[in-house]
Protein backbone atom coordinates (compact mmCIF):
# COMPACT_ATOMS: atom_id res chain seq x y z
CA UNK A 1 0.00 0.00 0.00
CA UNK A 2 1.38 3.21 -1.10
CA UNK A 3 1.41 6.11 0.75
CA UNK A 4 -1.18 8.13 -1.32
CA UNK A 5 -3.27 5.12 -0.56
CA UNK A 6 -3.63 6.39 2.82
CA UNK A 7 -5.69 9.33 1.81
CA UNK A 8 -8.78 7.72 1.75
CA UNK A 9 -11.57 8.90 -1.35
CA UNK A 10 -14.35 7.45 -2.78
CA UNK A 11 -13.81 5.99 -6.69
CA UNK A 12 -14.71 8.91 -9.36
CA UNK A 13 -17.43 7.22 -10.65
CA UNK A 14 -19.13 6.90 -7.30
CA UNK A 15 -18.37 10.17 -6.55
CA UNK A 16 -19.76 11.51 -9.58
CA UNK A 17 -22.94 9.28 -9.21
CA UNK A 18 -22.98 10.78 -5.08
CA UNK A 19 -22.62 14.30 -6.98
CA UNK A 20 -25.76 13.89 -9.38
CA UNK A 21 -28.14 12.65 -6.48
CA UNK A 22 -26.59 15.33 -3.73
CA UNK A 23 -27.64 18.55 -6.68
CA UNK A 24 -30.95 16.43 -7.51
CA UNK A 25 -31.57 16.74 -3.87
CA UNK A 26 -30.92 20.27 -3.74
CA UNK A 27 -33.44 20.92 -5.94
CA UNK A 28 -35.85 18.92 -4.25
CA UNK A 29 -35.29 21.04 -1.11
CA UNK A 30 -36.61 23.96 -3.10
CA UNK A 31 -40.06 25.12 -4.14
CA UNK A 32 -42.42 23.54 -5.13
CA UNK A 33 -41.18 20.31 -4.10
CA UNK A 34 -39.85 22.57 -0.80
CA UNK A 35 -38.60 19.02 0.46
CA UNK A 36 -36.19 21.61 2.74
CA UNK A 37 -34.78 18.39 5.13
CA UNK A 38 -33.24 16.76 2.00
CA UNK A 39 -30.61 19.58 1.64
CA UNK A 40 -28.95 17.76 4.55
CA UNK A 41 -28.22 14.41 2.94
CA UNK A 42 -28.26 16.58 0.01
CA UNK A 43 -25.27 18.66 0.70
CA UNK A 44 -23.35 15.35 2.52
CA UNK A 45 -23.33 13.42 -0.14
CA UNK A 46 -21.68 16.02 -2.13
CA UNK A 47 -19.12 16.55 0.29
CA UNK A 48 -18.93 12.55 0.22
CA UNK A 49 -18.01 12.98 -3.39
CA UNK A 50 -15.62 15.97 -3.39
CA UNK A 51 -13.88 14.21 0.17
CA UNK A 52 -9.90 14.75 0.05
CA UNK A 53 -10.23 13.49 -3.88
CA UNK A 54 -7.12 14.41 -6.82
CA UNK A 55 -7.64 18.08 -7.32
CA UNK A 56 -8.92 17.64 -11.13
CA UNK A 57 -11.18 15.06 -10.30
CA UNK A 58 -12.92 17.28 -7.62
CA UNK A 59 -13.53 20.01 -10.60
CA UNK A 60 -15.10 17.54 -12.64
CA UNK A 61 -17.61 16.37 -9.42
CA UNK A 62 -18.02 19.50 -8.90
CA UNK A 63 -19.22 20.19 -12.24
CA UNK A 64 -21.72 17.24 -12.10
CA UNK A 65 -22.96 18.19 -8.56
CA UNK A 66 -24.08 21.62 -9.66
CA UNK A 67 -25.06 20.67 -13.54
CA UNK A 68 -27.89 18.27 -11.79
CA UNK A 69 -28.98 21.31 -9.11
CA UNK A 70 -28.72 24.26 -11.83
CA UNK A 71 -30.03 22.73 -14.24
CA UNK A 72 -33.60 21.44 -13.25
CA UNK A 73 -33.41 24.28 -10.75
CA UNK A 74 -34.10 27.35 -13.28
CA UNK A 75 -35.74 25.65 -16.14
CA UNK A 76 -37.99 27.88 -15.77
CA UNK A 77 -35.65 30.37 -17.96
CA UNK A 78 -36.23 28.35 -21.02
CA UNK A 79 -40.16 28.56 -21.25
CA UNK A 80 -40.24 31.67 -22.93
CA UNK A 81 -36.27 32.54 -24.13
CA UNK A 82 -35.41 29.11 -24.76
CA UNK A 83 -32.78 26.76 -24.09
CA UNK A 84 -29.57 29.62 -25.13
CA UNK A 85 -30.24 31.65 -22.07
CA UNK A 86 -30.66 28.84 -19.97
CA UNK A 87 -27.39 26.79 -21.16
CA UNK A 88 -25.49 29.88 -20.66
CA UNK A 89 -26.40 30.80 -17.00
CA UNK A 90 -26.28 27.09 -16.11
CA UNK A 91 -22.73 26.95 -17.26
CA UNK A 92 -21.55 30.32 -15.70
CA UNK A 93 -23.01 28.33 -11.87
CA UNK A 94 -21.86 24.97 -13.00
CA UNK A 95 -18.43 26.81 -13.17
CA UNK A 96 -18.91 27.87 -9.82
CA UNK A 97 -19.27 24.80 -8.85
CA UNK A 98 -16.50 23.51 -10.84
CA UNK A 99 -14.32 25.75 -8.69
CA UNK A 100 -15.95 24.38 -5.54
CA UNK A 101 -15.30 21.16 -5.95
CA UNK A 102 -11.28 22.05 -7.29
CA UNK A 103 -10.65 23.99 -4.02
CA UNK A 104 -12.80 21.63 -1.93
CA UNK A 105 -10.57 18.73 -3.45
CA UNK A 106 -7.62 20.80 -3.08
CA UNK A 107 -8.50 21.72 0.43
CA UNK A 108 -9.53 18.19 2.47
CA UNK A 109 -6.87 16.57 0.44
CA UNK A 110 -4.08 18.63 1.63
CA UNK A 111 -4.78 18.85 5.01
CA UNK A 112 -4.79 14.91 5.33
CA UNK A 113 -1.23 15.09 4.57
CA UNK A 114 -0.34 17.86 6.91
CA UNK A 115 1.49 16.62 9.41
CA UNK A 116 0.21 18.08 12.38
CA UNK A 117 -3.02 18.05 11.19
CA UNK A 118 -2.35 14.25 11.22
CA UNK A 119 -1.46 13.75 14.27
CA UNK A 120 -4.61 15.37 15.94
CA UNK A 121 -7.12 13.78 13.93
CA UNK A 122 -10.17 15.49 15.72
CA UNK A 123 -7.93 19.18 14.76
CA UNK A 124 -7.84 17.89 11.35
CA UNK A 125 -11.94 16.58 11.35
CA UNK A 126 -12.74 19.87 12.41
CA UNK A 127 -10.31 22.28 10.15
CA UNK A 128 -11.65 20.57 7.14
CA UNK A 129 -15.37 20.74 7.80
CA UNK A 130 -14.77 24.75 8.37
CA UNK A 131 -12.76 25.51 5.45
CA UNK A 132 -15.30 23.26 3.41
CA UNK A 133 -18.24 25.15 4.96
CA UNK A 134 -16.40 28.30 3.93
CA UNK A 135 -15.85 27.54 0.95
CA UNK A 136 -19.57 26.73 -0.01
CA UNK A 137 -20.31 30.30 1.44
CA UNK A 138 -17.46 31.90 -0.79
CA UNK A 139 -19.14 30.15 -3.71
CA UNK A 140 -22.44 31.46 -3.21
CA UNK A 141 -21.23 35.04 -2.16
CA UNK A 142 -18.83 34.84 -5.55
CA UNK A 143 -21.65 34.23 -7.61
CA UNK A 144 -24.19 36.54 -6.21
CA UNK A 145 -21.91 39.20 -7.71
CA UNK A 146 -19.88 37.88 -10.24
CA UNK A 147 -20.58 38.66 -13.51
CA UNK A 148 -22.56 41.79 -14.08
CA UNK A 149 -23.41 41.87 -10.36
CA UNK A 150 -24.25 37.70 -10.19
CA UNK A 151 -27.14 35.72 -9.30
CA UNK A 152 -27.42 35.27 -5.79
CA UNK A 153 -30.33 32.83 -6.31
CA UNK A 154 -30.48 28.67 -5.09
CA UNK A 155 -28.83 28.88 -2.17
CA UNK A 156 -28.61 26.69 1.02
CA UNK A 157 -30.63 29.49 3.23
CA UNK A 158 -33.19 29.10 0.76
CA UNK A 159 -34.02 25.74 1.74
CA UNK A 160 -35.09 27.09 4.70
CA UNK A 161 -37.96 29.08 4.17
CA UNK A 162 -40.34 26.46 5.35
CA UNK A 163 -38.53 24.35 7.51
CA UNK A 164 -37.48 24.89 11.30
CA UNK A 165 -34.12 26.76 11.00
CA UNK A 166 -35.74 29.82 9.35
CA UNK A 167 -35.81 31.68 12.72
CA UNK A 168 -32.68 31.24 12.58
CA UNK A 169 -31.69 33.66 9.61
CA UNK A 170 -32.74 36.90 11.78
CA UNK A 171 -29.29 35.99 13.66
CA UNK A 172 -26.94 34.99 11.34
CA UNK A 173 -28.08 36.05 8.13
CA UNK A 174 -28.28 34.62 4.90
CA UNK A 175 -24.14 33.53 4.23
CA UNK A 176 -24.43 32.64 8.21
CA UNK A 177 -27.19 30.04 8.20
CA UNK A 178 -25.62 28.64 4.75
CA UNK A 179 -22.54 28.23 6.24
CA UNK A 180 -23.70 26.59 9.50
CA UNK A 181 -26.12 23.97 7.52
CA UNK A 182 -22.89 23.24 5.33
CA UNK A 183 -20.94 22.67 8.58
CA UNK A 184 -23.13 20.35 10.13
CA UNK A 185 -23.11 18.40 7.01
CA UNK A 186 -19.72 18.27 6.00
CA UNK A 187 -18.78 17.28 10.11
CA UNK A 188 -19.81 14.10 10.51
CA UNK A 189 -18.41 13.23 6.84
CA UNK A 190 -15.09 14.40 8.13
CA UNK A 191 -14.96 12.97 11.08
CA UNK A 192 -15.51 9.68 9.02
CA UNK A 193 -13.29 10.25 6.30
CA UNK A 194 -10.48 11.04 9.14
CA UNK A 195 -11.29 7.04 10.97
CA UNK A 196 -10.39 5.65 7.49
CA UNK A 197 -7.27 7.11 7.15
CA UNK A 198 -5.94 6.27 10.23
CA UNK A 199 -7.01 2.28 9.47
CA UNK A 200 -5.57 2.97 6.07
CA UNK A 201 -2.47 4.20 8.19
CA UNK A 202 -2.58 1.50 10.80
CA UNK A 203 -2.38 -1.62 7.99
CA UNK A 204 0.53 0.08 5.74
CA UNK A 205 1.92 0.43 9.09
CA UNK A 206 3.55 3.54 8.08
CA UNK A 207 3.34 5.48 11.86
CA UNK A 208 1.84 3.99 15.35
CA UNK A 209 -0.85 5.29 16.94
CA UNK A 210 -0.68 8.22 18.24
CA UNK A 211 -0.13 7.97 22.61
CA UNK A 212 -2.99 9.49 24.63
CA UNK A 213 -5.26 10.13 21.68
CA UNK A 214 -8.44 8.07 22.25
CA UNK A 215 -9.62 8.27 18.68
CA UNK A 216 -6.43 6.72 17.52
CA UNK A 217 -5.66 4.33 20.02
CA UNK A 218 -9.23 2.80 20.83
CA UNK A 219 -10.97 0.82 17.91
CA UNK A 220 -14.46 1.25 19.42
CA UNK A 221 -14.38 4.89 20.27
CA UNK A 222 -13.36 5.02 16.31
CA UNK A 223 -16.09 2.92 15.03
CA UNK A 224 -18.76 5.10 16.72
CA UNK A 225 -17.15 8.30 15.98
CA UNK A 226 -18.59 9.40 13.04
CA UNK A 227 -21.92 8.64 14.91
CA UNK A 228 -20.87 11.01 17.57
CA UNK A 229 -20.63 13.72 14.85
CA UNK A 230 -23.64 13.14 12.99
CA UNK A 231 -24.98 13.53 16.71
CA UNK A 232 -23.44 16.76 16.66
CA UNK A 233 -24.41 18.33 13.90
CA UNK A 234 -28.04 17.15 14.95
CA UNK A 235 -27.62 18.69 18.12
CA UNK A 236 -26.28 22.16 16.27
CA UNK A 237 -29.87 22.20 13.76
CA UNK A 238 -31.87 21.39 16.77
CA UNK A 239 -30.41 24.51 18.74
CA UNK A 240 -30.89 26.27 15.73
CA UNK A 241 -34.27 25.13 14.99
CA UNK A 242 -35.29 26.08 18.67
CA UNK A 243 -34.14 30.01 18.50
CA UNK A 244 -37.13 32.14 18.02
CA UNK A 245 -36.60 35.05 15.78
CA UNK A 246 -34.66 38.32 16.82
CA UNK A 247 -38.07 40.43 17.25
CA UNK A 248 -37.70 43.88 16.78
CA UNK A 249 -39.84 47.02 18.38
CA UNK A 250 -43.07 48.14 17.08
CA UNK A 251 -44.31 51.54 16.94
CA UNK A 252 -47.88 50.70 15.20
CA UNK A 253 -49.41 48.88 12.28
CA UNK A 254 -50.40 49.98 9.24
CA UNK A 255 -53.44 48.15 7.01
CA UNK A 256 -52.12 47.40 3.39
CA UNK A 257 -53.77 46.31 0.61
CA UNK A 258 -52.31 44.27 -2.43
CA UNK A 259 -53.42 44.04 -6.09
CA UNK A 260 -52.63 40.97 -8.34
CA UNK A 261 -54.29 41.53 -11.43
CA UNK A 262 -53.74 38.52 -13.18
CA UNK A 263 -52.19 40.52 -16.59
CA UNK A 264 -51.36 39.42 -19.50
CA UNK A 265 -47.90 41.33 -18.80
CA UNK A 266 -45.21 38.79 -20.09
CA UNK A 267 -42.06 39.56 -22.54
CA UNK A 268 -44.50 37.98 -25.79
CA UNK A 269 -47.92 38.17 -23.81
CA UNK A 270 -50.69 39.66 -27.18
CA UNK A 271 -52.10 42.67 -25.47
CA UNK A 272 -53.05 46.36 -26.00
CA UNK A 273 -51.55 49.33 -24.62
CA UNK A 274 -53.08 49.61 -20.86
CA UNK A 275 -54.34 46.19 -20.78
CA UNK A 276 -52.39 45.70 -17.68
CA UNK A 277 -53.04 49.02 -16.04
CA UNK A 278 -56.50 48.22 -16.60
CA UNK A 279 -56.66 45.07 -14.94
CA UNK A 280 -54.95 46.51 -11.74
CA UNK A 281 -57.47 49.58 -12.21
CA UNK A 282 -60.26 46.77 -12.41
CA UNK A 283 -59.35 44.81 -9.48
CA UNK A 284 -58.44 47.78 -7.07
CA UNK A 285 -61.85 49.15 -7.83
CA UNK A 286 -63.29 45.27 -6.81
CA UNK A 287 -61.83 45.79 -4.17
CA UNK A 288 -62.76 49.12 -2.87
CA UNK A 289 -66.35 47.86 -2.97
CA UNK A 290 -65.88 44.78 -0.98
CA UNK A 291 -64.23 47.25 1.53
CA UNK A 292 -66.92 50.06 1.57
CA UNK A 293 -69.51 47.39 1.94
CA UNK A 294 -67.70 45.91 4.93
CA UNK A 295 -67.42 49.92 6.28
CA UNK A 296 -63.34 49.05 6.21
CA UNK A 297 -60.76 50.86 4.85
CA UNK A 298 -56.57 50.61 4.30
CA UNK A 299 -53.74 52.89 4.54
CA UNK A 300 -51.83 51.92 1.56
CA UNK A 301 -52.38 50.03 -1.87
CA UNK A 302 -49.11 48.08 -3.51
CA UNK A 303 -49.56 46.95 -7.19
CA UNK A 304 -47.21 44.83 -8.58
CA UNK A 305 -43.76 45.53 -10.72
CA UNK A 306 -44.98 46.87 -14.23
CA UNK A 307 -48.18 47.33 -13.14
CA UNK A 308 -48.66 50.99 -14.76
CA UNK A 309 -46.90 49.84 -17.60
CA UNK A 310 -44.41 52.58 -19.63
CA UNK A 311 -44.11 56.35 -18.51
CA UNK A 312 -47.10 56.28 -16.39
CA UNK A 313 -46.24 60.15 -15.90
CA UNK A 314 -46.59 60.82 -18.68
CA UNK A 315 -50.02 59.09 -19.43
CA UNK A 316 -52.89 61.48 -18.53
CA UNK A 317 -55.46 59.28 -18.75
CA UNK A 318 -54.10 56.49 -16.04
CA UNK A 319 -52.73 59.28 -13.85
CA UNK A 320 -56.58 60.61 -13.67
CA UNK A 321 -57.56 57.02 -12.97
CA UNK A 322 -55.43 56.23 -10.28
CA UNK A 323 -55.94 59.49 -8.95
CA UNK A 324 -59.54 58.74 -9.00
CA UNK A 325 -58.76 55.19 -7.08
CA UNK A 326 -56.54 56.39 -4.54
CA UNK A 327 -59.20 59.81 -3.35
CA UNK A 328 -61.76 56.91 -3.16
CA UNK A 329 -59.55 54.76 -0.94
CA UNK A 330 -58.20 57.51 0.61
CA UNK A 331 -54.68 56.11 0.09
CA UNK A 332 -51.96 56.61 -1.64
CA UNK A 333 -51.26 53.79 -4.72
CA UNK A 334 -47.75 52.15 -4.89
CA UNK A 335 -47.12 51.34 -8.63
CA UNK A 336 -44.69 49.84 -10.85
CA UNK A 337 -43.94 51.46 -14.53
CA UNK A 338 -41.00 51.84 -16.92
CA UNK A 339 -40.06 55.32 -17.10
CA UNK A 340 -37.77 56.97 -19.56
CA UNK A 341 -34.57 59.58 -18.34
CA UNK A 342 -33.82 62.44 -19.45
CA UNK A 343 -30.29 60.96 -21.21
CA UNK A 344 -32.01 58.44 -22.97
CA UNK A 345 -31.89 55.17 -20.46
CA UNK A 346 -34.75 54.10 -18.69
CA UNK A 347 -35.40 52.10 -15.00
CA UNK A 348 -37.76 49.83 -13.74
CA UNK A 349 -39.15 51.87 -11.24
CA UNK A 350 -41.51 52.18 -8.31
CA UNK A 351 -43.80 55.61 -7.52
CA UNK A 352 -46.25 55.85 -4.79
CA UNK A 353 -48.62 57.74 -6.01
CA UNK A 354 -51.78 59.82 -4.45
CA UNK A 355 -54.34 62.38 -5.13
CA UNK A 356 -53.71 65.06 -7.75
CA UNK A 357 -51.41 67.76 -7.07
CA UNK A 358 -49.55 65.29 -4.94
CA UNK A 359 -45.67 64.82 -5.68
CA UNK A 360 -45.11 61.26 -6.12
CA UNK A 361 -42.26 59.24 -4.49
CA UNK A 362 -40.06 57.33 -6.20
CA UNK A 363 -37.19 54.16 -6.26
CA UNK A 364 -35.74 52.89 -9.18
CA UNK A 365 -34.95 49.56 -9.24
CA UNK A 366 -31.23 48.79 -8.37
CA UNK A 367 -30.48 45.82 -9.80
CA UNK A 368 -31.82 45.46 -13.65
CA UNK A 369 -31.38 41.86 -14.59
CA UNK A 370 -28.30 41.57 -17.38
CA UNK A 371 -29.37 39.61 -20.34
CA UNK A 372 -33.07 40.83 -19.44
CA UNK A 373 -33.43 44.57 -18.43
CA UNK A 374 -30.14 45.64 -19.91
CA UNK A 375 -27.29 44.12 -22.62
CA UNK A 376 -24.09 43.95 -21.15
CA UNK A 377 -21.66 43.71 -24.05
CA UNK A 378 -24.05 43.77 -26.79
CA UNK A 379 -22.02 43.62 -29.59
CA UNK A 380 -19.91 40.59 -28.48
CA UNK A 381 -23.14 38.56 -27.27
CA UNK A 382 -24.86 39.92 -31.07
CA UNK A 383 -22.42 37.92 -32.74
CA UNK A 384 -23.20 34.81 -30.76
CA UNK A 385 -26.98 35.19 -30.92
CA UNK A 386 -28.63 38.11 -32.47
CA UNK A 387 -32.11 37.52 -32.53
CA UNK A 388 -32.02 36.76 -28.86
CA UNK A 389 -30.21 39.59 -28.33
CA UNK A 390 -32.12 42.17 -30.70
CA UNK A 391 -35.24 41.28 -28.05
CA UNK A 392 -33.42 43.43 -25.40
CA UNK A 393 -34.29 46.41 -26.79
CA UNK A 394 -34.32 48.99 -23.63
CA UNK A 395 -31.27 49.91 -21.65
CA UNK A 396 -32.33 49.48 -17.67
CA UNK A 397 -29.98 51.24 -15.77
CA UNK A 398 -29.36 50.84 -12.17
CA UNK A 399 -31.19 53.25 -9.60
CA UNK A 400 -29.29 55.65 -8.15
CA UNK A 401 -32.10 56.70 -5.15
CA UNK A 402 -32.76 55.33 -1.81
CA UNK A 403 -35.01 52.12 -1.54
CA UNK A 404 -36.60 53.91 1.00
CA UNK A 405 -39.34 56.35 0.61
CA UNK A 406 -41.76 57.86 3.07
CA UNK A 407 -45.29 57.28 2.33
CA UNK A 408 -48.05 59.61 3.43
CA UNK A 409 -51.00 57.75 5.03
CA UNK A 410 -53.90 57.83 7.31
CA UNK A 411 -51.34 56.13 9.82
CA UNK A 412 -49.40 58.84 9.70
CA UNK A 413 -45.68 58.69 7.46
CA UNK A 414 -44.29 55.14 6.47
CA UNK A 415 -40.77 54.34 5.85
CA UNK A 416 -41.36 52.32 2.78
CA UNK A 417 -38.74 49.87 1.66
CA UNK A 418 -38.75 49.06 -1.80
CA UNK A 419 -37.45 45.93 -3.58
CA UNK A 420 -38.43 45.69 -7.63
CA UNK A 421 -38.36 41.69 -8.32
CA UNK A 422 -34.96 40.31 -8.17
CA UNK A 423 -33.45 43.42 -5.63
CA UNK A 424 -34.94 40.85 -3.13
CA UNK A 425 -32.21 38.53 -3.51
CA UNK A 426 -29.20 40.62 -2.90
CA UNK A 427 -27.87 40.93 0.28
CA UNK A 428 -27.12 44.48 -0.12
CA UNK A 429 -30.42 45.77 -0.89
CA UNK A 430 -31.36 44.24 2.87
CA UNK A 431 -28.63 46.19 4.33
CA UNK A 432 -29.62 49.81 2.25
CA UNK A 433 -33.30 48.62 3.49
CA UNK A 434 -32.60 48.69 7.17
CA UNK A 435 -29.95 51.23 6.91
CA UNK A 436 -31.81 53.86 5.82
CA UNK A 437 -34.90 52.58 8.16
CA UNK A 438 -37.59 50.85 6.87
CA UNK A 439 -40.34 50.05 8.74
CA UNK A 440 -41.71 47.29 6.52
CA UNK A 441 -41.02 46.03 3.10
CA UNK A 442 -43.17 46.20 -0.66
CA UNK A 443 -41.52 43.69 -2.69
CA UNK A 444 -43.06 44.11 -6.36
CA UNK A 445 -42.24 41.63 -8.86
CA UNK A 446 -43.83 40.03 -12.71
CA UNK A 447 -43.14 36.52 -12.56
CA UNK A 448 -45.45 36.32 -16.28
CA UNK A 449 -42.82 35.50 -18.19
CA UNK A 450 -42.56 32.19 -15.88
CA UNK A 451 -45.81 30.46 -16.06
CA UNK A 452 -46.73 28.29 -14.04
CA UNK A 453 -43.25 26.83 -13.17
CA UNK A 454 -41.35 27.12 -9.95
CA UNK A 455 -39.68 30.86 -10.28
CA UNK A 456 -42.21 32.68 -8.82
CA UNK A 457 -42.70 30.13 -5.52
CA UNK A 458 -38.94 30.18 -5.46
CA UNK A 459 -38.66 33.73 -5.35
CA UNK A 460 -41.34 33.81 -2.55
CA UNK A 461 -39.24 31.98 -0.17
CA UNK A 462 -36.25 33.77 -0.70
CA UNK A 463 -38.49 36.91 0.30
CA UNK A 464 -39.95 35.02 3.26
CA UNK A 465 -36.28 34.58 4.57
CA UNK A 466 -35.71 38.36 3.79
CA UNK A 467 -38.56 39.31 6.21
CA UNK A 468 -37.26 37.15 8.78
CA UNK A 469 -33.64 38.14 8.36
CA UNK A 470 -34.57 42.34 8.65
CA UNK A 471 -37.17 41.49 10.95
CA UNK A 472 -40.08 43.35 8.96
CA UNK A 473 -43.57 42.55 7.43
CA UNK A 474 -43.06 42.09 3.34
CA UNK A 475 -46.06 42.49 1.20
CA UNK A 476 -44.71 40.11 -2.12
CA UNK A 477 -46.91 41.37 -4.67
CA UNK A 478 -47.29 39.91 -8.35
CA UNK A 479 -48.73 40.54 -11.48
CA UNK A 480 -49.86 36.96 -11.54
CA UNK A 481 -48.17 35.20 -8.04
CA UNK A 482 -47.32 33.87 -6.05
CA UNK A 483 -48.34 36.78 -3.68
CA UNK A 484 -48.32 37.04 -0.24
CA UNK A 485 -48.03 38.56 3.16
CA UNK A 486 -45.27 37.45 5.21
CA UNK A 487 -44.87 38.84 8.53
CA UNK A 488 -41.33 39.06 10.49
CA UNK A 489 -41.57 35.48 11.75
CA UNK A 490 -42.17 34.62 8.16
CA UNK A 491 -45.75 33.13 8.48
CA UNK A 492 -48.32 34.47 6.41
CA UNK A 493 -50.52 36.82 6.91
CA UNK A 494 -52.54 36.66 3.56
CA UNK A 495 -51.89 34.60 0.75
CA UNK A 496 -53.44 34.87 -3.09
CA UNK A 497 -54.24 32.05 -5.42
CA UNK A 498 -51.70 32.66 -8.58
CA UNK A 499 -53.36 33.73 -11.48
CA UNK A 500 -56.16 35.03 -9.92
CA UNK A 501 -57.58 38.51 -10.39
CA UNK A 502 -57.59 39.48 -6.68
CA UNK A 503 -56.63 41.51 -3.58
CA UNK A 504 -55.55 40.82 0.00
CA UNK A 505 -55.66 43.13 2.90
CA UNK A 506 -53.50 43.12 6.29
CA UNK A 507 -52.87 44.69 9.14
CA UNK A 508 -48.86 44.46 9.10
CA UNK A 509 -46.55 45.69 12.27
CA UNK A 510 -43.99 49.13 11.59
CA UNK A 511 -40.99 48.16 13.35
CA UNK A 512 -37.49 50.37 13.90
CA UNK A 513 -33.77 48.72 14.68
CA UNK A 514 -31.28 46.59 13.27
CA UNK A 515 -32.08 42.54 13.74
CA UNK A 516 -28.25 40.71 14.51
CA UNK A 517 -28.30 39.60 10.99
CA UNK A 518 -27.72 43.22 9.66
CA UNK A 519 -25.92 44.13 12.30
CA UNK A 520 -23.36 41.58 12.21
CA UNK A 521 -24.14 39.58 8.51
CA UNK A 522 -21.03 41.05 6.76
CA UNK A 523 -18.55 39.93 9.62
CA UNK A 524 -20.09 36.51 9.77
CA UNK A 525 -19.43 36.23 6.05
CA UNK A 526 -16.54 37.65 6.31
CA UNK A 527 -15.34 34.93 8.74
CA UNK A 528 -16.84 32.08 6.73
CA UNK A 529 -14.43 33.48 3.78
CA UNK A 530 -11.50 33.06 5.98
CA UNK A 531 -12.00 29.81 7.13
CA UNK A 532 -12.57 29.01 3.18
CA UNK A 533 -8.91 30.90 2.67
CA UNK A 534 -7.01 29.51 5.50
CA UNK A 535 -8.00 26.03 4.53
CA UNK A 536 -6.93 26.53 0.76
CA UNK A 537 -3.81 27.90 1.97
CA UNK A 538 -2.83 24.99 4.30
CA UNK A 539 -4.44 22.78 1.64
CA UNK A 540 -2.19 24.14 -1.32
CA UNK A 541 1.25 24.44 1.07
CA UNK A 542 0.84 20.99 1.81
CA UNK A 543 0.35 19.28 -1.53
CA UNK A 544 3.04 21.76 -2.82
CA UNK A 545 5.50 19.90 -0.59
CA UNK A 546 4.35 16.50 -1.06
CA UNK A 547 5.30 14.27 -4.07
CA UNK A 548 3.01 15.03 -7.92
CA UNK A 549 0.97 11.53 -6.54
CA UNK A 550 -1.02 13.81 -4.59
CA UNK A 551 -1.86 16.54 -6.56
CA UNK A 552 -2.74 14.52 -9.92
Amino acid sequence: MTQSETVPRISLWKALLLAIVGGLLLDAATPSLGWWWVVFPGVAVILVALWQQRIWRGALIGAAAGAAFWMPHISWLTLYLGPVPWLGLCGLMIIWFALFGFLAALTTRGMAITSWLVRRPLLLAGAQALAVAGLWVAREQVQGSLPYGGFPWGRLVHTQADGPLAQSVSWVGFAGLSGLIALACAVPVAVWFMTRSQKASEAAALRDPVPGDPVLSDPVLRRYAPLVAAAASLALLVLLALVPNAALDSRGTLRVAAVQGNSKSGIFDDRESGAVLNDHIRATKTLLDKLEAKGESVDVIVWPENSAEFNFAGNRIGRFQVEELADRANAPIVIGSVMPNEDGTYTNSTLVWGSAGEEPGRYDKNYPVPFAEYMPNRDFFHALAPDLVDLVQLEYTPGKRSPVIDVTTEAGTVRAGLAICFDIIFDQQAVELTRDRAEVIFAQTNNADFGHTDESAQQLAIARMRAIETGRALVNISTVGTSAVVAPDGTDLARLKPFTADAMVAEVPLVEGETPALRFGSAIATLWGLCAVAGIAVGAAALLRRPRKYND
